[in-house]
This record gives C-alpha cells, structure tokens and sequence, in this order.
C-alpha cells in the first residue's frame, strides 16, 4: 500500500495510524488532524508504545480549524512513498504537510482514532499500491 484516500467528520482530533503490523504497540507513523483542540496537525514516528504514547514530531503545521465539526465530513488523501509521508487535501494536488525519513518502514495496517471526546465517523475511498 502507498496512498489512502478518505473522508472524516469529527469535531479535532483525528489521528490516523500507518504500521507494518496489525499491533498498536509496535513501531508506527502517527498522522494527527486537528490536534491541539483544531489548531494543529503533525506526522510523528512512535516507538514501542500506545498510540498517544512515546511519539516525536517530525513535522508540525499549525493550521487552524482544518476539522471542520459535525456538520460535513473533510476528505484527505495520504501517500507513502520514496521514504516521505505527505498529506493533503481532496483535490490538491500539493501537501500541507510532509516528513522525509532516512528509511520508510513497510506500511501493511491503517488504524484509525479520534481524541479529546470527539467522535469520529470515516469513508475510505482507496487503498493503492
């Protein structure tokens, strides 16, 4: 798998797991959207732990309200490949945020999850490879 193509409506916090195993405590790539009550987002690498556990930024952009609430879902896409995790947004064709690895990690798993009290409701378009 290098791309994912979905929609979410969520009031923040929405984190997207990508890992080479289908285990939340194993090494993995976090995407959190609307982090920070809707003021941020980041690519993280995590290690050894949970999903809000031992992360460290890669990138961080501070873009606010990029979660639009309940009333209509906000639809992304996510590549990786070529050693970088880029995301952006439904017809862009340029990502808001990009982190570049020395070596990407296989990508088998995709996990999802909300934060902070916000319910989450998904659509996934695709999974290429």
């Amino acid at each position: 798998m290098t791309s994912l193509d979905f929609e979410v409506r969520a009031e923040m916090e929405v984190f997207i797991g990508l890992s080479s195993v289908n285990q939340e405590k194993k090494e993995m790539y976090e995407i959190a959207l609307g982090a920070w009550n809707n003021d941020g987002s980041a690519i993280r690498q995590c290690s050894g732990t949970d999903w809000s556990g031992n992360c460290h930024d890669h990138n961080r952009a501070m873009i606010k309200n990029i979660i639009s609430g309940y009333d209509s879902y906000d639809r992304f896409w996510i590549t990786f490949n070529n050693n970088t995790i880029a995301i952006g947004r439904h017809r862009n064709f340029t990502p808001f945020l990009a982190a570049t690895y020395p070596s990407l990690m296989e990508i088998n798993y995709v996990g999802v999850f909300t934060g902070g009290g916000s319910d989450g409701y998904w659509k996934f378009h695709s999974f290429c490879k």
